[in-house]
């Protein structure tokens, strides 16, 4: 869809009608509802193609108002709408809920682009301009009764009727949750936000769910584990809701989890056979591994050590994350297989290298104050093989393996910078996950 200033506002009001014809139609008739789920839809795919434009008119980013107050006025929540047979008309309004926040979220990066993505060079140059407080208030609001209220009537559905699937309802959940604290301005209501979850108990509703998770398996695939630790990876995003993961023993809980036996198995990596060792793999390098980033970066010295025993206890995927990028060799004269390479290998290496370049650190620092356990990586081989990696680029790219459709998409689009030698976006994606890891281990840059 081309930028159309004029049909971008008309499409704007066209969606901003079909939500107020939807809240004054509160007739019970199936024709009604039929119809109201009709002009959603309608609006939904107007709103993902505004969205897809990039469209930033005041009529467009309006529309986030209108969408709530219709969320609003249901005056239900997803556990009533799940045993209504209403859900789908209420994901819809969710849908549009996302990428009306995603459009504000936005606007930080808009406004970094606009400044050409030079440093600040003054304090006022770092502060980010806010979204107004009525913004802010619809934000709060939408954390606390879809975020928050919401995740846990999904998980009190899953243990209610297992045989039901609500993978796609959590996953919405922590996408709204994560366009919700991207809004500029966001960070200076984080006490409010932390007081909402901690109301509905959201951290050990999620927690649970993660302990469960092998249970409630769908088809042999432990989604919910990887779902779970999704959301409280957005959550840790918040210091102050770090913390109080790290007081409340989380790392202790999912440490102890029976799907954590499963995870430490040697089967378990992004080329294995089997929905299951490739979901435990996902949780692993998607989920726990960036847990631990945040609740170091939030808690600090405190927990270092905590975080470096759990590390401990995953000796074969530590092992195996040093083995997977490495170079082939012959041997006795034949030459190995050559290795395929994926971004979930490279950025599992990533976060270990930060991981590790931190504890060392805490380490030095903490002697003779705090014991902090070593944990065995060889970073030196892996420096070595990420050099290798970087210097035969046209190797690494043969050895490039797509794991997701995303993936394939990425593997055909063209990188976002003309000068950085690769010829995809996922390759480019590789390739920055590499020089991350070799400017960790090298010193040359200190990890956020």
């Amino acid at each position: 869809m081309a930028a159309n200033p004029s049909l971008e506002v008309t499409l704007s009001n066209v969606i901003k009608d079909c939500l107020i014809a939807n809240n004054r139609s509160q007739l019970p008739e199936n024709i009604f509802a039929r119809l109201n789920q009709s002009r959603v839809d309608f609006a939904l795919i107007i709103l993902q193609r505004l969205s897809e434009a990039k469209c930033n008119k005041p009529e467009f980013l309006g529309l986030l108002s209108a969408i709530w107050e219709t969320i609003r006025n249901l005056e239900s929540s997803f556990e009533a709408m799940l045993l209504s047979g209403d859900a789908d008309y209420y994901r819809s309004l969710l849908k549009m809920l996302f990428l009306a926040l995603r459009a504000h979220a936005s606007r930080e990066q808009d406004l970094k682009k606009a400044s050409g993505g030079a440093n600040p060079t003054s304090p006022s140059q770092t502060q980010k301009i806010p979204s107004s407080s009525s913004t802010i208030r619809i934000v709060l609001d939408v954390l606390r009764q879809v975020v928050a209220q919401g995740f846990r009537d999904l998980v009190a559905a899953i243990h209610e009727r297992p045989t039901e699937s609500v993978a796609d309802d959590i996953g919405l959940v922590t996408a709204i949750l994560q366009a919700c604290l991207h809004v500029p301005g966001i960070e200076f209501s984080y006490m409010e936000i932390l007081q909402s979850m901690a109301t509905f108990d959201v951290a050990r509703v999620a927690t649970t769910l993660f302990s469960w998770s092998d249970k409630f398996a769908v088809d042999g695939d432990p989604i919910y584990g990887e779902l779970s630790t999704l959301f409280l990876l957005e959550l840790s995003s918040i210091p102050e809701v770090a913390e109080q993961l790290a007081v409340e023993g989380t790392l202790g809980h999912i440490s102890n989890a029976s799907i954590t036996s499963y995870i430490r198995r040697a089967n378990v990596s992004s080329l294995s056979e089997g929905l299951g060792p490739q979901r435990c793999y996902s949780i692993w390098v998607r989920g726990i591994l960036p847990l631990l980033l945040n609740i170091l970066d939030a808690v600090g010295a405190s927990i270092a050590a905590e975080v470096a025993i759990f590390l401990i206890q995953f000796p074969k995927l530590l092992q195996q994350s040093v083995e997977a990028i490495d170079v082939p060799h012959s041997r006795l004269g034949a030459a190995m297989p050559p290795p395929r390479i994926t971004y979930l290998m490279v950025s599992e290496v990533h976060s270990l290298a930060l991981l590790m370049y931190i504890l060392s650190n805490f380490r030095i620092s903490l002697a003779g104050i705090i014991d902090v356990p070593e944990v065995k990586w060889d970073n030196t081989s892996v420096l070595e093989s990420v050099e290798h990696w970087l210097t035969e680029r046209t190797v690494l790219r043969e050895r490039i393996l797509p794991l997701s459709l995303r993936e394939l998409e990425m593997a055909k689009q063209k990188p976002l910078s003309a000068g950085t030698g690769c010829e995809n976006r996922l390759e480019e994606k590789v390739v920055q996950e590499l020089l991350g890891v070799r400017d960790v281990l090298t010193g040359e840059e200190e990890p956020v």
